[in-house]
């Protein structure tokens, strides 16, 4: 598998999660989705543009590394900030600690592929560029 592809099915694979945590109930998830624009930006724009952006990334779109980069950190937050709230909650050990876990580590396996994606490219570059 290619980076790009490694990359874009941990995208995929991430935001269908943070999707399914946000909406396991659709009712409550749709309320608290659309309580104002930065809770529609956080909860609903970000998470269909990270799938479509593990899509493009898979796809080994041009430039596919920077929204692979950018997203990526974004479901390193949003993974962190759901094992953090799971663990200083009333019940610490739980289903939204190994979820946020999970999407924590989905986020590093995201990161490191962008970084590597960008650091070839550039090493590519460097070594076709003519010699002055």
């Amino acid at each position: 598998m290619d980076m790009n592809e490694i990359g874009g099915a941990t995208l995929v694979a991430g935001f269908l999660t943070v999707l399914l945590v946000l909406y396991r109930d659709p009712v409550y998830g749709l309320d608290a989705a659309t309580d104002g624009v930065a809770s529609v930006v956080y909860f609903a724009v970000l998470p269909v543009t990270g799938l479509l952006a593990g899509v493009y990334a898979y796809t080994d779109g041009p430039y596919s590394v920077v929204p692979l980069f950018f997203l990526g950190s974004y479901l390193g937050v949003f993974g962190l900030a759901l094992t953090l709230g799971s663990v200083l909650g009333p019940n610490p050990i739980g289903l939204f600690v190994g979820v946020g876990i999970v999407l924590l580590s989905l986020s590093l396996v995201a990161l490191v592929a962008s970084v590597l994606r960008s650091t070839a490219s550039v090493r590519l570059d460097f070594l076709e560029s003519p010699s002055r």
